[in-house]
């Protein structure tokens, strides 16, 4: 979207208001700023050089999480999200993208596979060796700026495989490209792990291209549109070079940036969502899954919600558990505060709002909270940690991997 595209879009915005009980920060800060309606208006008066590029303008497009709650209520069905890119990849070209040393510190990390390994190694040897504790109660990491990093890690599991394909079990359905993003193959390999034996077990042979990479959502959402098209070029490739019948992800937030390459060539393959393929895919009926008595709450991730459109498929999903109770999460259309490294940029807005979910599941108690975006899982089990909630935190597809026979 060009300015001139951004001016009429934003003109289609009639400030009816309609949007601002569901926008998270409004209902937060309660500042006309910090709401969709007065973003648009602030985005407007930039692009049409009414207003100054300032730090308070900047300020309040920063603070948004862009959930698009918005968009789902907006009765002209204005583009928020294209908007708010748009307008942010245009001030990062002119001041630079909003920086600090732990968001810096991820920037660098999720763009490098090899150093995301290696980093996961050393990650591993640190939680092993009781550095973490030491680190966390000594202060050091204040200064440096990483206490916020270091208090989302979870307990990390099994390093990925290193073998590229892994063939089906039975008869063959189909072959399936597997995107692990930046995430998958250091702080959530269970879930990638997951996926693979479900796959396989379904039928599909599962490919994980090496060349793969960071999906490009933490550069998009803060403008730097370079980095995000060249990562982009990269799993373009990857994927292009394999005769796949679908590309599928796990997380919920790669999905909804991966999603843009559909239009570029990326793969003839359809991006789905490993949820939806699953709930989709016809499961062979000797495979039935182990029944499983506990009470099960489902955590909705904005972008698999609002973006994705696909708030209904963990629900489908998990119902293949014979014996499960499915337990309403009351609100679960709000955002958690997690939006990608907003938790790590904003930390005190993004906890109120993960507060909220915490008081919620405190009243509920379920067994086990599923959510199927990595970041929304990470920022929702440090809040228990800190609160001692013991609820476990996994993603849909490890939850039915347990159950498989």
């Amino acid at each position: 979207m060009n300015i001139d595209s951004l001016i009429k879009e934003a003109d289609r915005c009639v400030k009816c208001g309609l949007c601002l009980p569901h926008c998270p920060t409004y209902q937060q800060l309660r500042d006309e700023g910090d709401s969709p309606r007065g973003r648009i208006a602030l985005m407007q008066g930039l692009a049409q050089k009414k207003l100054p590029l300032s730090e308070k303008l900047i300020g309040h497009l920063d603070r948004c999480l862009v959930c698009r709650a918005c968009e789902a209520m907006c009765p002209s069905e204005v583009k928020y999200g294209e908007l708010l890119e748009t307008t942010r990849a245009a001030i990062a070209n002119e001041t630079g993208a909003p920086s600090g040393r732990a968001s810096e510190m991820m920037q660098r990390f999720v763009t490098r596979p090899a150093h995301r390994r290696n980093l996961s190694r050393l990650l591993r040897i640190y939680q092993a060796s009781g550095l973490g504790w030491l680190a966390r109660h000594s202060g050091l990491l204040r200064p440096l700026g990483l206490q916020r990093l270091e208090g989302v890690l979870p307990k990390l599991g099994a390093a990925l495989p290193t073998q590229h394909y892994h063939p089906p079990l039975g008869e063959q359905k189909g072959e399936i490209g597997l995107f692990v993003g930046c995430m998958g193959d250091s702080l959530d390999t269970t879930t990638i792990h997951a996926a693979i034996r479900l796959l396989t077990h379904l039928g599909y042979g599962v490919h994980l291209p090496r060349k793969q990479n960071c999906c490009g959502a933490l550069h998009l959402h803060r403008g730097d549109l370079k980095q995000a098209n060249v990562l982009a070029r990269e799993n373009q490739s990857a994927f292009s070079e394999l005769n796949i019948d679908a590309l599928i992800y796990c997380a919920s937030g790669c999905g909804s940036t991966l999603q843009k390459l559909e239009s570029t060539g990326c793969n003839d393959a359809p991006i789905i969502e490993i949820g939806q393929f699953l709930a989709q895919t016809e499961w062979p009926e000797t495979l039935a899954l182990r029944p499983l008595n506990k009470q099960i709450a489902i955590h909705l991730p904005c972008s698999l919600n609002h973006v994705l459109k696909q708030g209904q498929a963990p629900a489908t999903l998990l119902a293949k558990i014979p014996g499960i109770t499915l337990v309403p999460l009351p609100d679960n259309q709000d955002c958690c505060g997690a939006a990608g490294d907003y938790m790590i940029r904003h930390p005190e807005i993004a906890d109120e709002l993960r507060d909220r979910k915490l008081r919620q599941l405190e009243t509920i108690r379920p067994d086990i909270l599923v959510s199927s975006n990595v970041g929304c899982a990470l920022h929702i089990a440090a809040g228990m940690r800190n609160t001692g909630l013991a609820i476990e935190v996994i993603h849909p597809v490890t939850l039915l991997a347990r159950q498989l026979p």
